[in-house]
C-alpha cells in the first residue's frame, strides 16, 4: 500500500479562551490559553498517523519562536520535516475560543505558506497513491506553485481537496485548475454553498441559496460532483457529513459530542476519512468513523488529540 501525502501547513496553535470576542477598542481578559502543534495539513496527517496508516508530512517549518516550536513538537512525534526554510519565520493562528466551543481565527502566514517548485523534488511521487491540499495554501502568493505540482506529479493520484474557510478568496482560476484534476471535495455545508456559487452557478439552475439549509446544501453538493467529476463531501456539524457522488446523495448519521472547542474538526474529518477510504472501506463506513473521530477531536483542547483517545474513537461501534 502506497501514502497518504499531506501538503500544507503546520504551525503553532495558539488557543486562547475568552467569554466573548472584544469589539474595537475593547478589553477583554483571557481565562486560559496554550499552544500546540497545528494547521490544517498538520492536523489531517496527524490522525492518519495516529490510525498507523502511511503517510508523508509536507510542510515547510521556518524560523523564530513559532518555527522552533514546530520543529521540536514533529521531532517529538518521530516525523520528519522535509522542507527547512531557514530564510523565512514560521507562521503561526491565534485561536480565539468562546465558552460554547465555537473558533476565530486570526493567522499569521509565514514560511510555512511559501513553496518553491524544486521543494517538492524530495518526494518519491510513487510512494503516493492520494495527495491532500488545502485551499488557504491555494490562496497565498506561491499558491500556484502548489497547483502547478498537482498538474505535473499528481494527475494520477487520488486528489484531496478542501477549499478551506476562505473559499471565496482562493483565485478562481486555481479553483478551475485544481478542479480539472477531478479532486474529491472536502468542505462544511456553508463553503459547499459559496464554492458551488462561484464553480457551478452557470451549471445548475437551481437557486443556491433557497429552501432551506439543508435542500441548500444537497444542491451544491450535487452541483459540486458534478462539475469536478468526483465524490464531494459536505460536513454538517453534529447532524452528520452529507456525501454525493454523483449517483447517490445521503447523510451519514454524526456522532455525540462534548463540544470543547471546534478546532481541528473538518481536518481530522477528512483526515480519517482518507484512511478509510485509501483502505477501500465502503463509504457510508468510511464517512461515520471520520464523524466519530471529529467528534472525539472537538472533545479537546486544539485539534492534536492524542493517539489513543483517535484510535478509539475510530474503532467505536455506534
Amino acid at each position: 500500500m502506497g501514502k497518504l501525502l499531506f501538503v500544507g501547513v503546520t504551525c503553532a496553535d495558539v488557543v486562547i479562551n475568552v467569554d466573548k470576542l472584544p469589539q474595537t477598542a475593547q478589553d477583554v481578559v483571557v481565562y486560559g490559553q496554550n499552544m500546540v502543534l497545528g494547521g490544517c495539513a498538520f492536523n489531517a496527517f496527524s490522525i492518519a498517523h495516529a490510525l498507523g496508516e502511511p503517510a508523508m508530512l509536507f510542510s515547510p517549518v521556518g524560523t523564530g519562536a513559532f518555527g522552533d516550536f514546530v520543529r521540536r513538537g514533529l521531532q517529538s512525534e518521530g516525523i520528519e520535516v522535509l522542507v527547512d526554510n531557514d530564510a523565512m519565520e514560521n507562521g503561526c493562528c491565534y485561536c480565539f475560543v468562546e465558552p460554547d466551543g465555537e473558533r476565530t481565527f486570526v493567522s499569521y502566514h509565514g514560511a510555512d505558506y511559501h513553496y518553491e517548485p524544486a521543494w517538492f523534488d524530495v518526494i518519491d511521487m510513487d510512494e503516493v497513491d492520494a495527495v491532500y491540499v488545502c485551499g488557504l495554501e491555494v490562496e497565498d502568493p506561491t499558491g500556484p506553485v502548489v497547483v502547478e505540482f498537482l498538474e505535473r506529479a499528481c494527475r494520477d493520484k487520488m486528489i484531496f481537496f478542501t477549499p478551506g474557510p476562505r473559499p471565496d478568496a482562493v483565485p478562481l482560476d486555481l479553483l478551475e485548475r485544481v478542479c480539472a484534476l477531478h479532486p474529491v471535495l472536502h468542505m462544511n455545508g456553508d463553503e459547499a454553498l459559496v464554492l458551488a456559487g462561484r464553480l457551478c452557478g452557470g451549471d445548475s439552475p437551481d437557486d443556491m441559496s433557497s429552501g432551506g439549509a439543508r435542500p441548500c446544501v444537497e444542491r451544491a453538493a450535487a452541483a459540486l460532483a458534478r462539475h469536478v467529476g468526483n465524490t464531494v463531501f459536505a460536513t454538517l456539524g453534529g447532524d452528520g457529513c452529507l456525501y454525493c457522488d454523483g449517483d447517490r446523495l445521503d447523510v451519514v448519521a454524526g456522532s455525540s459530542a462534548h463540544v470543547v472547542d471546534t478546532i481541528g474538526a473538518g481536518d481530522s474529518h477528512i483526515g480519517a476519512l482518507m484512511v478509510g477510504l485509501h483502505r477501500g472501506d465502503p463509504i457510508e463506513f468510511a464517512t461515520a468513523r471520520a464523524n466519530r473521530v471529529a467528534a472525539a477531536v472537538v472533545g479537546i483542547s486544539g485539534a492534536h488529540a492524542d493517539p489513543a483517545v483517535v484510535r478509539a474513537a475510530a474503532e467505536r461501534q455506534e
